[in-house]
Formats: C-alpha cells, structure tokens, sequence
C-alpha cells in the first residue's frame, strides 16, 4: 500500500506544486495547539493534484461540429473542506474550489484541414482551455478495514469557463483564413460525481487517492467562429467534460 501511494504521488503532483503543500501543512500544524485547547470540530482541509482527461465532443477536433472543444488532457487543482453531518461522521458536507487548464489538439486541426490539400503551407496558433468551478455536495463514508475509507461523493455548483482562441491560416493560399474562433467567457453548471479512497497517515494527515467525471453545462456569447474567411457570431455551449485522476493530501481537525 506504501508503495502504490508513492507511485500515485510522483505520477500526479507536478514538482512546483509541492512547495505549495509544505506551506499548508506547515500553516496547520502552527495552529495546532491552539485547536488541541478548544472542542475538537468535525471538519477537515486539504488540496489536490492530478490530471483530466478530456472526452467527448470537448476533445472533439472537427470544425464541423460546433461544440467540439479541441481540448487535449489537462491538469486539475482542488482546494477543498468538509464538515461531518450527524454523530456518526459517515455523511459529510463537502465544498471544493477546483481551477482546471486544458491545452488545445491544434496539430490534429491542422492534419484535418491539411487532408483536403497535402500541399498547403498551414500556420496555427491558440490558448488553453481556463475552467474553474465550485462545487457543493455531500460525500459518504464506507469503511473498508480498519485504516481505509472508501467516499462515493456528488457536487454540483456554477462554473466559469474561457474557451482557447483558435487561429489557422494559409498565408499563400487563395483562402488564408481557414479557421479561427475568438476567444471568450461564460458560466454555467458544473457538477461532479465519483469515488475517493482514504487512508490516515498519523493522528491528523490523510492520503486520498480520488476517481471521478466533472463537467459543466455552459453558454459563451458572441464566439466568432470563421470558416473558409466565412465569419458567424453565434452562442458556443460546449460540453465540457472530463475523467479525472488526482491525489489528496487532507488535514483531519477531529
């Protein structure tokens, strides 16, 4: 079990997000005695790592479909909490801050708009996807042995998105511009449903390792879409959707 969770740990936190995680345990653990003095609460902190995995028509690439999202995999940040319901501590109110980045599949676009024309000279340039969301939910706890927790958990909330500018062009070509969206914003529903597994290191931290799909029903206004230098200023609602593979590290104030 060590092992695998060393495994899951190198594979899931980037390098420049550990510092990041130092000075959250070190924030927690200055104002422990101060909370050993008071009734122990039943809530607890923690931030995640880890990456999402785009599906569907948000990692779709044809330009004839008008809610492909060309997003590639991407990375995800959860800052999160959750408070205890009842005596039992198995139901759990849970409120998480996620912001998520997904790059855009411009090089499988281009090869699509080339195959018409193998002999065209196409330039490209784009953005990443911007997500983020807040989500409130419940979460439930079954226990799985003595030390390991098993949490099927939901959240839903509003979620704010920024679609990446796309630009394809064929400078020497009789069509230069062969496709181009602009960039804009919106906001919408997101939700999330999955599954995390949970097991305490020492008296307060806890490793959870956690399997879920996220996403969110969203409205951009005034994307400008342009097609074989043909423009149409339209509503873009992209489905965005995504797997996600992460790793908490909690703080237990209980």
């Amino acid at each position: 079990t060590d092992e695998m969770s060393m495994i899951l740990f190198n594979h899931m936190i980037p390098t420049k997000c550990v510092p990041i995680l130092i000075a959250f345990l070190l924030c927690l653990i200055s104002h422990q005695p101060l909370l050993a003095q008071q009734q122990p609460p039943k809530f607890y902190l923690g931030l995640s790592f880890g990456t999402s995995f785009s599906l569907g028509d948000f990692a779709d690439t044809d330009i004839s479909n008008p809610d492909a999202g060309f997003a590639k995999d991407g990375r995800r940040f959860d800052a999160y909490g959750g408070y205890f319901l009842g005596k039992s501590k198995r139901t759990t109110l849970t409120a998480i801050f996620r912001a998520q980045t997904f790059e855009t599949e411009i090089e499988e676009l281009v090869e699509n708009l080339r195959a018409d024309d193998p002999s065209v000279d196409l330039t490209a340039s784009t953005e990443d996807w911007q997500v983020y969301s807040f989500l409130v939910g419940l979460a439930y706890k079954v226990d799985i042995g003595r030390k390991f927790n098993f949490f099927p958990r939901l959240g839903i909330g509003p979620l704010f998105a920024t679609n990446p500018g796309i630009v394809v062009n064929a400078p020497n070509a009789v069509i230069t511009n062969n496709f181009e969206r602009s960039s804009e914003a919106g906001a919408g529903l997101g939700y999330e449903f999955g599954v995390g597994f949970k097991t305490d290191i020492g008296k307060r931290l806890s490793l959870l390792p956690t399997f879920t799909f996220s996403g969110g029903f969203v409205t951009i206004k005034d994307v400008v879409t342009t097609t074989d230098n043909v423009s149409v200023n339209s509503d873009y609602q992209p489905n965005i959707s995504s797997f996600n593979i992460g790793l908490s590290l909690g703080y237990r104030f209980y």
